[in-house]
């Protein structure tokens, strides 16, 4: 059969000669239909006895498969020399057609050995070449079977220790061309897992919890959880002490960040001139610089169960904590009350300057215990007893106006959850530890005072930003939810013209970016908008919202997923015989919530007609520490529907509301239930609770 061979794609295909002209020839290859060849693309025509082109294929493979590398290069010719040529002198001086076509596709396929040099010219590689390039193959293979080897490893359920060291690196898929992360992500595939799961899996991490912590850390902390900077180079002796003023704080007894605080003067003629106080870490930075780059790529600091990573070093917040004692630099804004008076507030001034910090309150001691009548009636027995009256009389009249604004009054009745993990006060948690969970109904007289007065603070400082058309990260509320805008909106769930967080510079971003912002405000008045750090339509100025909203949101779903870990916890230890019972509530239809802990629950299986806060026995069963979900069934309707007044009360609002502070440190910064569209407490819960937030016209936002 006379064929032609012809290079394509790098393969020699070969073709039955049909009919042959001048230029070209009309052949037939492995497909059925007439191909036109040009004859100068032909690199070998000659008889050939195989009966088809399929046929001709195989043998030359069988003969290139056949092929001693090493002894054909020993065979080659020094310089250029053609295919054919090497083919007689191998295979001997009467090479078939198909020996010669062999020969061309064996030096095709060995760049190690052989360079082509043009049309069939092939030259021998230097020796030293190849001796390199083998040694590159060899290693090569030795990582693919080491590679291959610690993937059969992790599908066994164990981790080979080169994983365990990278474990962080390949969360991070800091180098995903690295063998040990190119094992795992075989491993995964095999197992169908995720990378994190494939690492549990193996034993990579102690238990869930373990892996859920450094999943987060690996994204969002990757250089570690440490806050290193240089001391901030500041000196605040150049502002005016306010020697006059009691200043005095309000915060959980855990909190180490104090950045707010109160002062009461009374005045001559009855009035009172009431200062709020929050600390300036502003004053010793300057855009761009090291402390706010730092802040800005934590931009918060991150609270869950029983750990807070801090947004800034320890150092930092010691220099500006308005701890009792110390003398401070404070940006203060000021009003007089006149609780008699139809129009009880005015002469609003705000500065920057230094006060002495007399003392720090806790309001969680049982003497901070206080109640309505404590702080209406002649009792006096408690610390700053006339000061808080005084604010608490401010701070109703300040509630009245938002109520007034927002056409209700605000409902407060929702509860904050307090985890306890039984380790050591330093101690990171590990997972395993034994928690219990306590309740706290908010809206007590001392949470309503400290909120009241961060909102006020935050809404005048927002207004007078917005005054000087200074630009800054405003939060607005509309009928399309919360947002971060960088001009001031109204927000109106909670009754204001304007507002901005402002009130916690040293643990939140948008605070200390925000009074930078002030700052140049309070300094230069209607030149600010030219001296303020941050310009009107900046692109970075965007930037930074946009990240801020992202590392906010990211923060809080991890804060849920920790809060639901701990909650499965409290179950796994309440359980007897891998079974717990217990009490929920119908928070909405096919979601549940326990009554002692905030874990909330999809469930298909509710009876119909059952109304919200509808109280059910349970069972529950099978936690997946992985996923973070847990079987449940319903045994009995207890109550179909519960009061009011019931101190277990739910509603959409805590279902999709943020718990911002699992050790309470930050009741002074409960943000309203509209601010985390995406935060749930589960991935299913999600989509059952979205549809409501545009519904939502209530909400409690401070600091």
């Amino acid at each position: 059969m006379n064929t032609i061979f012809y290079e394509q794609s790098g393969k020699l295909l070969a073709a039955q000669v049909m009919e042959q002209k001048e230029h070209h020839v009309h052949a037939k290859g492995q497909g059925s239909s007439l191909q036109k060849i040009k004859l100068k693309d032909v690199l070998l025509q000659g008889d050939v006895n195989e009966p088809s082109s399929q046929a001709i294929a195989l043998k030359i493979d069988e003969m290139v498969a056949q092929a001693d590398l090493p002894f054909v290069w020993e065979c080659a010719p020094d310089g250029v020399f053609e295919f054919g040529e090497l083919a007689r002198e191998y295979f001997g001086s009467s090479a078939s057609v198909l020996e010669q076509a062999a020969m061309w596709q064996v030096l095709h396929g060995a760049p190690i050995y052989f360079g082509k040099k043009g049309r069939g010219q092939f030259t021998r590689q230097p020796a030293e070449q190849i001796e390199i390039a083998l040694a590159a193959v060899a290693k090569k293979e030795e990582r693919l079977r080491i590679q291959a080897g610690w993937t059969d490893e992790l599908v066994a359920g164990r981790a080979p220790v080169e994983v365990l060291q990278l474990r962080d690196a390949i969360l991070q898929k800091k180098n995903a061309n690295d063998i040990t992360y190119k094992a795992v992500l075989a491993a995964a595939e095999q197992l169908n897992l995720t990378i994190p799961q494939t690492l549990l899996h193996a034993g990579a991490f102690k238990n869930a919890f373990e892996l859920h912590r450094a999943t987060f850390l690996a994204e969002h902390y990757p250089k570690g959880v440490a806050a290193e900077l240089p001391m901030p180079q500041f000196s605040a002796d150049d502002l005016p002490l306010n020697e006059a003023l009691d200043v005095f704080s309000i915060d959980d007894s855990m909190t180490t960040e104090i950045d707010d605080a109160f002062s009461v003067q009374a005045l001559d003629d009855g009035r009172y001139r009431i200062g709020v106080h929050i600390a300036a870490p502003s004053l010793a930075v300057k855009r761009d610089d090291a402390a706010d780059v730092h802040a800005s790529s934590r931009m918060s600091t991150m609270y869950t169960p029983g750990e807070k990573i801090t947004m800034l070093p320890d150092a930092w917040v010691k220099c500006f904590s308005l701890d009792e004692g110390t003398v401070k630099p404070v940006v203060s804004i000021y009003v007089t009350l006149d609780v008699q008076a139809d129009v009880p507030m005015g002469d609003i001034e705000s500065k920057v300057e230094r006060i002495r910090m007399a003392a720090n309150l806790r309001h969680d001691v049982p003497e901070m215990q206080l109640t309505n009548d404590d702080l209406n009636g002649e009792r006096d027995d408690y610390a700053y007893a006339s000061a808080l009256k005084v604010l608490w009389q401010g701070a109703l009249k300040l509630s009245a106006q938002r109520d007034a604004m927002r056409g209700k009054p605000e409902n407060n009745n929702r509860a904050d959850f307090s985890f306890t993990i039984d380790k050591a006060i330093e101690a990171v948690p590990v997972g395993d530890e034994l928690v219990s969970i306590s309740q706290r109904m908010r809206g007590s007289p001392i949470d309503k005072i400290v909120s009241e007065w961060m909102i006020f603070a935050n809404v005048n400082w927002a207004q007078m930003l917005d005054g000087l058309r200074v630009p800054a990260l405003f939060r607005t509320q509309s009928n399309i939810g919360v947002r971060t805008s960088t001009h001031a909106q109204p927000h109106l769930a909670m009754g204001v013209s304007a507002y901005m967080w402002s009130t916690s510079p040293l643990r939140r971003y948008a605070d200390w970016f925000n009074q930078m912002q002030l700052l140049a405000a309070i300094e230069h008045g209607v030149t600010a908008p030219m001296q303020a750090p941050f310009k009107a339509k900046e692109i970075d100025l965007l930037k930074r919202m946009s990240a801020f909203d992202e590392k906010y949101k990211a923060y809080n779903e991890q804060q849920n997923r920790m809060e639901k870990y701990w909650c499965l916890q409290w179950v796994n230890q309440h359980m007897q015989d891998a079974v717990y019972e217990g009490e929920a509530i119908v928070v909405k239809e096919g979601v549940l919530r326990l009554a002692q802990v905030p874990l909330y629950i999809p469930c298909a299986t509710l009876p119909e007609g059952l109304p919200m806060q509808s109280r059910l026995k349970i069972r529950l069963s099978g936690v997946d520490w992985v996923a973070l979900t847990v079987g449940v069934s319903v045994i009995d309707v207890i109550a179909p529907l519960v009061t009011v007044t019931d101190t277990m009360s739910t509603s959409v609002e805590e279902v999709e509301g943020e718990f911002e502070s699992s050790d309470l440190s930050d009741l002074n910064e409960t943000l309203d239930a509209t601010e985390t569209s995406a935060v749930d407490r589960d991935s299913e819960l999600l989509s059952a609770v979205c549809s409501e937030t545009t519904k939502m016209t209530e909400t409690t936002e401070t600091q």
